[in-house]
């Protein structure tokens, strides 16, 4: 009585007041066991097993004992009890009793050990279907699928029928797996068996056929099943949000709650990552509302989905509230709550997060890894990516996909291409994900051909491409410039299943553009079947990067008449067009446009670009006064447009103002300091230069050669100023110098000033060349 009511200081008290002869049955004793281990109370159960040996009254282990003190040992790790109590059953003749046998067989497969669990399997004198059930769920759980199905042949082979549990193990598997053949044949052996009703074996074909892409035939299951099962309702609106099908699952949801089944937190955890976009982002709320009013249990699981729902529709404030709340931390919480910070560019606050986490003693998993790592990429710490890389190899994560590519981007984003493209190198198993992750950074950090030569060796391999690795490629043709590939490219989108694909046809516009050629850019735009905002933007910023502001804006009202709404991206490429084609006022229309009539907050970039639009136009006190008047602190990319304009404006003081803000925004960049000391160069201030060169020399700071591309028989020619690699460069500088004298036959005069900083004796022989 006490033990069934789980009163167990009082079951115990009983125990030690029973008269010797009671305490010599194993009844008493059994009873504690059996309790102890399914309260889970495991170290007491095994404790008074120890006792039924050293008490004098007490009986011996029986067929009723062993199967229990095997189970707490299994669920306490101690195997190598687990193995005494095994001797001890076969010492006194259990060693082949059902009940022992199948604890014995669960603990050994739990623990790994196959080769033990299958050796009692085979010592069985009779094998009854759940022994056989035991066995084949142990070889799953191990990794051993082919192994499972074996023993199913042989259980069937054998003349035992397959009960509820085999066909639901099976079935698990097939959908797991998305094997539709094997999920069909099990359904028709259920039948056969005239399983099909059990509530189980119902429950994970439906799971099955969803998994599966087959929602028709799961409706048709659940259309045939009673509605008063949890698990039942649970399956279908996973199985719709799987498939994409919201407003399903959403209508299923509110059947449900007008059902005798009330949704649980499995429930909501199933439906809630379905509701991550602002589009469901109102019916998000809802579901947090019926939480909160019917008191629904808040495990890690839901608290995740809850927080996960409001950082990707950009709510961060509610996201904190949830988990604040919540009063809850684990390993699933912090790393929803990473993911979320690095998602919001909150990477402080990830950081601070991640360093908690250790705090309170919770070790990180590779989730956690893999989301804290794009933090460390962001703020280039590569320190801390490369501890947290020593942490990954310690733990043995390093054989996930999804943590290898952070690995590769943090490395990427840090400037160590190196390394990223090494352990590319050595990654035993790359996925599309990893493919596109080392392309897109090759692209994205000026190694345009390797990206290239990585898209051709991904085709050869098998591998096949998706919007995302065209995108990168096209990326790196415009970088080039290198059109002929481009088309290849191309071709490659039109025969393939990506042909109507609006972000890779908006990134072909977009190399197109880059590449000069804005027919061929406005032709794939005109051919698109379907466009969005960025296949608009594309377009808009082509012509505006060829400074062609009249068709960049005449475009711009083709979109609005659409239903498209201009946005940040749209209003750069406007602005930017202003700057390159002169047309000032138009440039600060435009900015006044997209801050009070459209009420899009500016980011850096427009800033940027604002300077730009008056330093190119020589309003240089304007694009002061304009940074002076800036809500934030201006970046190098502001200090950098403005130096580029005192080169061409001959404006020194101002350039002096900005280069030392450079200095310190970005003190790494070459680029700025050889800008600086052309422009003392062209002033003649050679203590200025020699100065910039001193503090180059202090910072360590090297000068890259900048390099440009040529393309002649559709093949790139990579060279530097003065270079003479080429095996043509003699003809090629014969043609170069007959050039120059017909311009000087034209009245052409050279511009010092543009001329790289060499003392003036020097520079008159340069420009005669």
């Amino acid at each position: 009585m006490y033990v069934l009511a789980r009163r167990f200081r009082d079951a115990v008290a009983v125990f030690s007041a029973l008269p010797r002869a009671a305490a010599a049955s194993s009844l008493p004793w059994n009873w504690l066991i059996r309790g102890f281990t399914a309260d889970g109370q495991h170290r007491l159960a095994v404790l008074f097993y120890l006792k039924m040996w050293s008490h004098p009254a007490a009986p011996r282990p029986d067929g009723h004992t062993l199967p229990y003190v095997v189970k707490s040992c299994a669920a306490l790790g101690a195997i190598a009890l687990g193995r005494l109590v095994h001797r001890t059953a076969r010492g006194i003749g259990l060693g082949r009793d059902v009940y022992v046998g199948s604890a014995l067989i669960k603990m050994y497969a739990d623990a790994g050990l196959l080769r033990d669990a299958r050796e009692v399997f085979d010592g069985m004198a009779e094998r009854d279907c759940v022994l056989w059930n035991v066995m084949m769920d142990g070889c799953i759980k191990a990794g051993d699928v082919d192994g499972a199905v074996r023993l199913f042949r042989d259980m069937r082979a054998s003349g035992c029928e397959p009960n509820f549990a085999t066909l639901a193990c099976f079935l698990s598997l097939s959908a797991a797996e998305a094997d539709l053949l094997s999920g069909v044949q099990l359904h028709s052996l259920a039948v056969k068996c005239g399983l099909e009703p059990e509530v189980a074996v119902a429950n994970t074909l439906l799971s099955m056929y969803a998994k599966c892409q087959c929602l028709d035939d799961a409706w048709r299951l659940f259309d045939l099943m009673p509605r008063d099962d949890l698990v039942t309702w649970n399956g279908m609106i996973s199985g719709c949000v799987q498939n994409g099908l919201l407003d399903e699952a959403l209508e299923l949801f509110r059947d449900m709650q007008r059902s005798v089944v009330r949704p649980d937190s499995v429930t909501l955890v199933s439906l809630l990552p379905a509701l991550t976009d602002l589009n469901g982002f109102k019916q998000g709320k809802e579901v947090h509302g019926y939480i909160v009013r019917n008191c629904v249990h808040m495990d890690v699981f839901l608290v995740s989905a809850l927080v996960d729902i409001y950082f990707k529709c950009r709510d961060v404030r509610m996201a904190q509230n949830v988990y604040d709340v919540a009063r809850a931390i684990d390993v699933v919480i912090g790393s929803t709550m990473i993911s979320g910070y690095v998602l919001n560019g909150m990477s402080e606050e990830a950081l601070q997060m991640f360093r908690y986490l250790l705090e309170q003693g919770i070790k990180p998993n590779a989730v956690t890894v893999a989301s804290i790592l794009p933090a460390c990429a962001s703020m280039a710490a590569m320190d801390l990516g490369q501890e947290i890389h020593g942490y990954v190899l310690r733990n043995s994560y390093e054989g996930k996909c999804y943590v290898e590519s952070a690995l590769m981007d943090m490395y990427a984003k840090c400037g160590r291409l190196d390394l990223s493209h090494y352990i590319f190198s050595k990654m035993a198993v790359k996925d599309e994900v990893t493919w596109n992750s080392m392309i897109s950074s090759f692209a994205q950090n000026g190694e345009p051909e390797e990206a290239l030569d990585l898209f051709r060796q991904m085709s050869m391999e098998g591998i096949k491409y998706n919007s995302v690795t065209i995108s990168s490629a096209l990326s790196a043709c415009a970088s080039l410039p290198a059109i002929y590939y481009g088309r290849e490219i191309h071709g490659v989108i039109i025969k393939g299943p990506i042909s109507a694909d609006i972000f890779a046809e908006s990134a072909l516009i977009d190399m197109y553009g880059k590449c000069g050629n804005l027919d061929l850019a406005l032709r794939v735009f005109e051919s698109m079947p379907d466009k969005n905002e960025v296949s608009w933007n594309s377009i808009i910023a082509a012509y505006g990067a060829h400074g062609l502001f009249k068709e960049s804006v005449s475009l711009l009202h083709r979109m609005q008449e659409e239903g498209f709404k201009p946005d940040h991206v749209t209003f750069l490429a406007l602005i930017s067009a202003c700057a390159h084609s002169g047309q000032v006022e138009e440039g600060v229309r435009l900015f006044k446009c997209m801050t009070k009539e459209c009420q899009i907050a500016p980011r850096m970039e427009h800033f940027a670009c604002m300077v730009d639009l008056y330093s190119r136009s020589g309003k240089l006190d304007k694009a002061i006064k304009f940074i002076g008047d800036m809500p934030f602190k201006p970046d190098a990319g502001i200090w950098g447009a403005l130096l580029h304009a005192c080169r061409v404006h001959r404006n020194v003081e101002l350039a002096d103002i900005a280069s030392q803000e450079l200095f310190k925004l970005d003190p790494g960049n070459s680029g700025y300091y050889v800008l600086m000391s052309n422009i003392n160069a062209v002033a003649g201030r050679w203590d200025g230069v020699s100065k910039v060169r001193r503090l180059m020399k202090d910072n360590k700071v090297q000068k890259i050669p900048g390099y440009s591309w040529v393309d002649v028989n559709n093949s790139s020619h990579l060279f530097v100023a003065a270079d003479k690699s080429h095996p043509d460069s003699e003809d090629i500088y014969m043609s170069l110098r007959s050039l120059l004298q017909e311009l000087r036959e034209e009245g052409y005069v050279p511009r010092p000033d543009l001329c790289h900083p060499m003392h003036p004796d020097n520079r008159t022989l340069a420009l005669a060349v």
